[in-house]
């Protein structure tokens, strides 16, 4: 019976979801922090439950074939990037056992057909969106003297299973420009006396700055999230942001950098949430614009759009060639954000309708349209488990359905609707391994066929993945 505190050898032979390596004593699985695949360490047992238990990595006896030292300097600090110290083959090989291993498991298919993951040939500085949370910046008062003193001003990530702030004055997976904002409002916090939000006294101003980078245009936003209505000499922080951004270098392509748009998101909610709803645009545009193949698409404060351009657009053209479109075809775009799936598909497909819960997402897909001249897609904004069966009662019939949920994975009540659709092609896009797997095997047991799963390294350095499925309609409803 093994016990807290007792030291064990262990050979790591699977990682977690949130990348600790797992590794077995007594045939009871142990995870363990810093630990990957292959390695063969010594442990102590830190928490001990009845059927896990979790141990701290005290020596790597034999280090992993895919074993390699960190290149960022936060590495072991930051709580950003669990794979540092995995080779980058060796992380795209573990997330294709990450799809197929669920996609069994949890799936109940007996041996998926999944491809190897899609990389990427420079896996460094590809993030278009950062989000930096703000710490520090002095001292709080409030009336009758000083309440507290924060401390030093930090922007950067946040230490891993922690709310610490780590500072971050360079960052491997960042844009350039991020990172150069970030430094710009550290100064500015610096100079002029102004304190970041302090969740337990509910005082200070800044709460998280968010940097938005379109690769293809050099299009910046800087995003403030403050716990009020403006922010002092907010003029004199726009020239600092838009001198810092004006003398980045131009990419290999030519292509130079521009801030065109710094927007204040008012948050005073006492809240762990990000964001609040309203926006302020402080100077330039309220959005900016970038290109997704020969598509350009508006980007707002509150858009969701996705944080590697490179895979994204590799990610697009695996749906594009799953949904097998001729030009007859009725494609419905569910769960379709800005519209960019479903844009990209249209110029292949007779008709795209896409559905969105998110009001603000539903405005810029409908604008995506009208910015690229399609007339053949239309958005509706509304929960897709309660339009779909609306759409399927006008008569509306769906040949391809395309899926891309959130985490979570589909509302059971949405995969009864498609089932009713009966198309004959689903593309499902996903970010969880698990609920992919959980839906594919609702789906089989609906009258359809798993085809192939193709993994795309969205997140290098991470443990996510990114993963997209083609399934067939088996004929069941007497197609």
């Amino acid at each position: 019976m093994i016990e807290k505190g007792q030291i064990c050898e262990l050979t790591i032979e699977d990682m977690s979801n949130e990348g600790q390596g797992i590794g077995r004593v007594e045939g009871m699985a142990v995870f363990v922090e810093g630990a990957i695949p292959g390695d063969v360490i010594k442990t102590r047992l830190t928490k001990v439950k009845k059927n896990y238990a979790f141990g701290h990595l005290e020596e790597i006896l034999q280090p992993s074939p895919n074993r390699v030292e960190a290149v960022c300097p936060s590495a072991g600090i930051c709580g950003g990037c669990s794979l540092q110290t995995m080779s980058y083959e060796g992380q795209l090989a573990l997330k294709k056992k990450m799809v197929k291993d669920k996609l069994i498991r949890i799936g109940g298919l007996e041996n998926p057909r999944v491809l190897d993951t899609i990389g990427m040939d420079r896996p460094f500085y590809y993030r278009n969106k950062a989000q930096f949370p703000v710490s520090g910046g002095g001292i709080v008062t409030r009336k009758g003297g000083i309440l507290a003193n924060a401390g030093p001003c930090s922007i950067g990530f946040y230490k891993a299973k922690s709310h610490d702030v780590v500072q971050c004055d360079a960052c491997m997976i960042q844009s350039e420009s991020a990172v150069r904002l970030a430094r710009v409002l550290k100064n500015f916090m610096e100079s002029d006396h102004i304190t970041a939000y302090d969740k337990e006294t509910g005082k200070g101003l800044i709460r998280h700055l968010i940097v938005k980078t379109a690769f293809q245009t050099g299009e910046v936003m800087a995003i403030l999230v403050i716990n009020g209505k403006g922010l002092p000499n907010g003029e004199k922080l726009v020239y600092m942001m838009d001198d810092a951004i004006s003398e980045i270098p131009p990419d290999e392509n030519g292509m130079e950098y521009s801030l065109e748009s710094v927007v204040l998101n008012i948050n005073k909610k006492k809240t762990s949430e990000i964001m609040g709803e309203e926006c302020i645009t402080l100077a330039g545009k309220p959005t900016i614009l970038d290109a997704v193949g020969n598509l350009q698409f508006e980007i707002s404060p509150m858009s969701f759009y996705q944080v590697n351009p490179v895979q994204m657009k590799r990610l697009y053209d695996q749906a594009l060639s799953y949904a097998g479109l001729t030009g007859n075809e009725t494609v419905l775009d569910l769960y379709c954000g800005v519209g960019t799936i479903g844009l990209y598909c249209a110029s292949k497909a007779k008709k795209v309708i896409g559905i969105e819960s998110v009001k603000p997402a539903v405005i810029d897909a409908n604008r995506n349209a009208v910015i690229n001249g399609i007339v053949n897609a239309e958005f509706i904004c509304g929960k897709a488990e309660e339009e779909l069966p609306k759409l399927l009662e006008k008569g509306i019939k769906a040949d391809v359905v395309i899926l891309d949920p959130p985490r979570a994975g589909c509302d059971p009540a949405l995969l009864d609707a498609v089932a009713e659709a009966s198309p004959d092609r689903i593309v499902y896009v996903s970010c969880d391994p698990a609920t992919l797997a959980r839906d594919i095997k609702l789906l089989g047991e609906k009258g359809f066929a798993f085809v192939e799963a193709q993994p795309v390294d969205m997140f290098p350095w991470g443990n996510h993945v990114e993963s997209i499925v083609l399934m067939t309609n088996c004929g069941l409803k007497g197609k």
